[in-house]
């Protein structure tokens, strides 16, 4: 082990050559890691250069008894986890159409009461909300004004404004998901709040 506690000593002296062992060394099996986890070539490929890029950054953090293959492997599994699950949860934002629905969607557009009644739903949602959630949700929603322009109507920050809409939005999914009449409402209220 005597090479690898001078790679050890090299990288933390900030040798980039000593970091291009370890990838010579490494990378590929972290490849193989993550693309088992991923299975995707794209996603592994940036979570190994991502493993690398964190080891370099927290190299004056390492002790002289560091592993650093077994660290490798470490910070790479967890990235792999962590993108796996950004990947799933944006997965599960998507609505998955049957037929029946898009044929309904279809209806939708050829029948303006059954958007309306969508309508009037969001609406009895809506004036639920705190005044100053209502107020951003209708300027983003019904007005389609950007976070920019919300914010300097209201005067406050783009960063509150989001907030607002973020806290507005997920109360209405909530209550629209508790309501019984859902047929129609997942095609539209993907449409509507995920614009």
């Amino acid at each position: 082990m005597p090479i690898f506690s001078n790679i050890l000593a090299q990288l933390k002296k900030g040798n980039q050559l000593a970091l291009r062992v370890l990838y010579d060394d490494f990378g590929a099996s972290l490849y193989q890691l993550a693309f088992h986890i991923l299975k995707d070539e794209e996603h592994a490929e940036e979570i190994v250069q991502d493993s690398y890029i964190q080891l370099w950054k927290n190299r004056a953090q390492l002790s002289d008894d560091s592993n650093l293959k077994a660290l490798l492997f470490v910070i790479c599994r967890n990235h792999s986890f962590n993108r796996l699950k950004i990947i799933n949860r944006n997965r599960s934002r998507f609505v998955k159409f049957s037929v029946e629905e898009l044929e309904q969607s279809y209806y939708l557009e050829e029948n303006p009461l059954e958007e309306k009644d969508f309508l009037d739903l969001i609406e009895s949602i809506v004036i639920r909300l705190p005044t100053k959630q209502q107020l951003v949700f209708r300027m983003s929603r019904f007005e389609e004004l950007s976070y920019q322009e919300i914010a300097e109507k209201l005067q406050i920050s783009k960063y509150t404004v989001k907030n607002h809409l973020v806290a507005a939005i997920k109360f209405v999914k909530e209550q629209i998901q508790n309501n019984e009449n859902q047929g129609y409402v997942y095609i539209l209220i993907y449409f509507f709040l995920f614009k």
